[in-house]
């Protein structure tokens, strides 16, 4: 792998990572929904233009993927972004950046689930590390249902849900279509099923009032957060290996923390350590990036035999 595919991948990283800080910093001026809703109308058209997707090929049937499309839309898009935001204005950027490690473990739970993917033992203990990390965070607070923290986490797990849910139906219409025109026809069908909640709080948003450093923040969520980092990731996993890029989701919550801390003077609490710890543990279980039951194989093959043993 060259040089370029590993500076695409923390690229990448690096720009997912400073999303919930500049986020946190726009959505002091405007709703999550307003965020949203300009995130992806204007990012729509850019992603059309940048990878001039056709349109979709016909199936078995004879007929264009219009539905499946529309339910990615929901469930990758209009649905996980407005879920992420309203859960990232009300946890933090660093509940966010933690809670986003889910993604893979959930994936993997929801293949097994259904049938596509059976995964072993360590994996599946794997999943349970991670959601038990998961419930330790939404739980720092309380479980008060008045409890603004307690809602944005829950919104946020919500979220990582219905995009592991995303890439487990995506991915045979990725096979067939390609992966940039999926994601490009996915988001237009996500922009218009998220404007009965972005139309009307775009036409309440302030956006005559922002101010320089608050649209700098704005476009930097657009064409850095979103159109750059669907560009680099369409480059970078044509020609990197999975689990090269599982490990690169590591970088997330590292640069979400820093950030929060230079720029919001946000520091993570213990528990929230802690349940950080869990969840990437339990995620290093599910993508095989950590296998214990492989170690101990590989020691036993490495390790010479006990004095006085009978094998040769």
């Amino acid at each position: 792998m060259s040089l370029r595919v590993y500076a695409a991948l923390l690229v990448v990283q690096v720009l997912f990572g400073l999303w919930p800080v500049f986020g946190t910093v726009v959505m002091g001026h405007m709703s999550p929904e307003a965020l949203i809703g300009l995130r992806t109308l204007v990012a729509t058209p850019l992603l059309f233009v940048m990878f001039r997707p056709g349109l979709p090929p016909r199936g078995p049937n004879g007929r264009r993927p219009w539905g499946t499309l529309a339910l990615l839309g929901l469930l990758g898009i209009a649905g996980n972004q407005l879920m992420y935001a309203e859960g990232l204005n009300r946890a933090g950027p660093i509940n966010a950046a933690l809670l986003t490690l889910l993604i893979p473990a959930q994936t993997l739970l929801l293949a097994w689930v259904s049938g596509r993917e059976r995964p072993g033992s360590t994996r599946l203990v794997g999943v349970a590390i991670a959601l038990f990390g998961a419930l330790t965070l939404a739980r720092t607070d309380g479980l008060a249902l008045s409890d603004r923290a307690l809602w944005g986490n829950l919104a946020l797990v919500g979220n990582t849900l219905s995009y592991a849910a995303y890439l487990v139906l995506a991915r045979p219409l990725a096979e067939r279509m390609g992966g940039a025109a999926m994601v490009t026809w996915a988001f237009a069908f996500g922009a218009l099923e998220a404007l009965p909640m972005t139309a009307p709080a775009l036409l309440d948003a302030p956006l005559g009032g922002l101010s320089a450093a608050t649209w700098v923040a704005v476009a930097f969520i657009i064409l850095g957060a979103t159109v750059g980092t669907y560009a680099l990731n369409a480059y970078a996993l044509a020609r990197a290996d999975s689990s090269v890029v599982a490990v690169y989701i590591y970088v997330q919550p590292v640069v979400s923390a820093s950030a929060a801390w230079l720029v919001l003077d946000r520091l993570p609490a213990g528990n929230t350590l802690l349940a950080g710890a869990l969840i990437a543990l339990g995620v290093a279980l599910s993508i095989g990036l950590v296998d214990p039951a492989r170690w101990i194989r590989r020691r036993g093959a490495i390790d010479p035999p006990p004095s006085g043993s009978d094998s040769p």
